[in-house]
């Protein structure tokens, strides 16, 4: 998994989903509406034998990135943007 930077991956979705309800929710709130990231590869899950590592089923990525982490990162990526 971070061999291939999934956890960048679901970090650059979440900013997405944080710019999108910012614009499109009312009284938005990323620490109350932003959830978190849920990969499942089928190939690495075998039923009710899935072996569990570190409290985690085999083929399974989950992860809540810090709201404010989120924030940081889509301002850091609008710096040098010019609105007008």
């Amino acid at each position: 998994m971070l061999h291939s930077d999934y956890p960048l991956q679901a970090l650059l979705y979440s900013v997405v989903l944080h710019r999108f309800l910012r614009w499109r929710l009312p009284g938005y709130a990323p620490e109350d509406h932003l959830g978190g990231v849920l990969y499942l590869f089928v190939r690495g899950m075998c039923g009710a034998e899935t072996p569990v590592v570190d409290g985690h089923p085999a083929g399974v990525f989950d992860w809540k990135p810090p709201a404010s982490l989120v924030v940081a990162i889509s301002d850091l990526l609008d710096a040098g943007t010019v609105t007008s």
